[in-house]
């Protein structure tokens, strides 16, 4: 009997053990940090040798290039996907926004850094509940390099899942709604027409359907000469947010998003802020700077959907 109470113990004592290793295991995970961008290098070469590097790595890589463009003066942007972060992507109901990963060539100086996404900051930001990026992130890792981490101080995979930069502000699907068309290819339909209309100030740069779903993801420019409203200014805009010496260029472009019938995108105060979490909302470099910024984007996107203005009161500005 003594022998059979000393098991019983020693059992309890195992149970004990195991259930606090797992325990520190999920407080562990929990207190890990994400950031939305990795630098790979600052180099001292020129833009055009870079942009002849990176398309070599990219074509060396399981990814390939959707589009590519510059957004202003010594910045140049790579959007790329791959058939398994595509397949990924539709798994989650808007995961259609992580779907386009972007590798960025920013000059600084005279350096040239090299930087992406982070796929994994994405997968929590965006709520792709179920699905693990990470394969993606290594994947990006080792075809383009990796020196770090970087942009804010960073966030908890749970504090990225419920993001808004203030109280009462929008988190991830606090959309812009834009117009509602009868049928899918309505809605394509719609926002194509638009992006010919030059007064709007949005530009087509990529598009991308999601396989097994009605859902297709748009990259635009914006263009504040074509609106005649600076708040569309994105040099501009990234001067006020984009001011720290790593730069986030890979934060552009914006994405506007057709999911079967309807059209939207995230909020600026969402969108922006979660890649430049870190900034205070007064100062030269404040959100206060973009005050007009969230009125502007909804409607601007409104315009080239086809429809008009109907979210007046929750697209104020930072500062209500």
């Amino acid at each position: 009997m003594f022998f059979l109470r000393n098991i019983s113990h020693t059992a309890h004592i195992l149970l004990f053990l195991f259930f606090s290793l797992i325990s520190l295991s999920l407080h562990a995970a929990d207190k890990e940090i994400f950031k939305p961008f990795v630098l790979v290098e600052q180099t001292s070469i020129k833009m055009d040798d870079a942009k002849a590097k990176v398309t070599k790595l990219i074509k060396q890589s399981p990814f390939s290039i959707i589009a590519e463009y510059s957004p202003y003066d010594d910045a140049y942007i790579y959007i790329i996907t791959s058939d398994e972060l595509k397949s990924l992507a539709s798994e989650a109901q808007y995961g259609g926004f992580a779907a386009p990963q972007r590798i960025s060539l920013t000059r600084v100086n005279n350096q040239i850094q090299i930087a992406y996404t982070n796929p994994v900051f994405m997968k929590h930001a965006y709520r792709m509940k179920t699905v693990d990026m990470q394969p993606i992130l290594d994947q990006m890792n080792q075809a383009f390099g990796f020196e770090q981490f970087f942009g804010g101080e960073g966030l908890t995979a749970r504090k990225l899942k419920r993001y808004k930069y203030s109280f009462g502000l929008e988190d991830f699907d606090s959309f812009y709604e834009l117009p509602e068309y009868d049928t899918h290819a309505k809605a394509i339909a719609a926002l194509n027409k638009g992006f010919n209309d030059k007064d709007s100030g949005i530009r087509k740069i990529y598009e991308l359907k999601i396989p097994g779903k009605k859902q297709v993801v748009y990259g635009v420019s914006m263009n504040a000469q074509d609106s005649g409203d600076d708040a569309l200014d994105t040099r501009k805009t990234m001067d006020i947010v984009d001011h720290l010496p790593l730069k986030r260029t890979a934060y552009l472009p914006y994405e506007i998003m057709v999911d079967d019938n309807q059209i939207i995108a995230l909020h600026a105060r969402f969108r922006i802020a979660v890649y430049f979490n870190d900034l205070k909302m007064f100062g030269p470099h404040g959100f206060g700077k973009l005050f007009s910024t969230p009125t502007a984007y909804y409607k601007a996107f409104t315009k080239v959907a086809g429809g008009a203005q109907q979210q007046k009161s929750s697209s104020d500005g930072f500062i209500d």
